[in-house]
């Protein structure tokens, strides 16, 4: 349970991306308060701003002028968060651009792409092997994401930058939320309406929203969706399946480096947490997931019974 969230500008009439950034990751850390990170592009070079703190305690500092800029709240499951280089997003640079990706999700077979592909890295959250497989293709296109997003098995969805201001959006099984507000000419999107909803009520674009001056954008799995830094819109897809071996959501425990891990159960204790949060019974939830509702499912009936 980890958030993305991001913006696009391309028209240059919104006045404070810091603002609107900070207020996105505010209420992005409801899906981890492990680290916080943002990327953004400054004389065509990406920035990464990350540190091991819930999004309260994070200052996004955006520059003025900046036209894009994604973002990541953790809920760590794999990669110690106290070594920065394991939270999110990272950077890399192949051969038609410079790029950040952030990833929303749980990874199954990143230790088998490692020694499959002979990757190397200190880093160990098993989201980097999708930078890695990118970097092995040496081009960030929809070929690359496609490729990237069959090689890998789980449950994801990866919001991407590159230096020429364009976002990529890949829509696995986790959620993303994006509206489009084409008078002021600004994207902006979240894990979840929810989170994207609260984000707006205090900005700039909220008397559009009351308005109903916007447009949602609906992706389905397997979307890969481009934005470009004018605004135009691009769509790709890649195939997206599970896999025949166990998923974390179906055990509640995940496999990582072929060993029992405990995230699983931690997810659900979190889920129950926020359950309580929004005026819901916690034993209603265990009792559910015993019956057989996933870790996933729960998440959604929690946030579509709070809206």
């Amino acid at each position: 349970m980890c958030g993305i969230f991001g913006v696009l500008s391309y028209k240059n009439k919104l006045k404070d991306m810091d603002e609107l950034v900070n207020s996105l990751a505010e209420e992005s850390a409801e899906r981890g308060t492990d680290a916080t990170g943002i990327a953004y592009v400054s004389s065509g070079k990406i920035k990464i701003n990350k540190q091991a703190v819930s999004a309260y305690h994070f200052k996004t500092n955006v520059p003025k002028f900046i036209n894009a800029v994604i973002g990541h709240t953790r809920h760590s499951t794999q990669g110690d968060k106290s070594k920065n280089y394991n939270n999110h997003p990272w950077s890399e640079t192949v051969k038609n651009c410079q790029f950040a990706l952030a990833h929303n999700g749980v990874l199954m077979n990143d230790a088998e792409i490692q020694k499959k592909y002979k990757f190397k890295s200190r880093i160990q959250t098993d989201s980097f092997v999708a930078v890695q497989l990118l970097k092995m293709k040496n081009i960030l296109d929809f070929d690359s994401i496609k490729f990237m997003a069959e090689e890998i098995d789980g449950s994801f969805s990866f919001n991407i930058l590159d230096n020429k201001n364009n976002i990529y959006l890949v829509k696995g099984d986790s959620p993303i939320s994006i509206l489009h507000f084409r008078k002021i000419g600004v994207y902006v999107f979240a894990s979840t309406e929810r989170i994207l909803w609260r984000a707006l009520i205090d900005s700039e674009l909220f008397d559009d929203l009351q308005a109903g001056n916007y447009e949602q954008l609906e992706l389905k799995e397997g979307d890969i969706l481009k934005i470009t830094s004018n605004g135009k819109t691009e769509k790709g897809r890649f195939n997206y399946t599970y896999s025949s071996s166990p998923h974390w959501y179906d055990f509640g425990y995940s496999y990582i480096y072929g060993e029992k891990d405990v995230y699983g159960e931690q997810y659900l204790e979190d889920i129950k947490t926020v359950a309580a949060m929004y005026g819901e019974d916690p034993e209603v939830i265990q009792e559910l997931y015993e019956q057989g509702f996933s870790l996933e499912e729960l998440e959604d009936i929690i946030y579509c019974g709070s809206e």
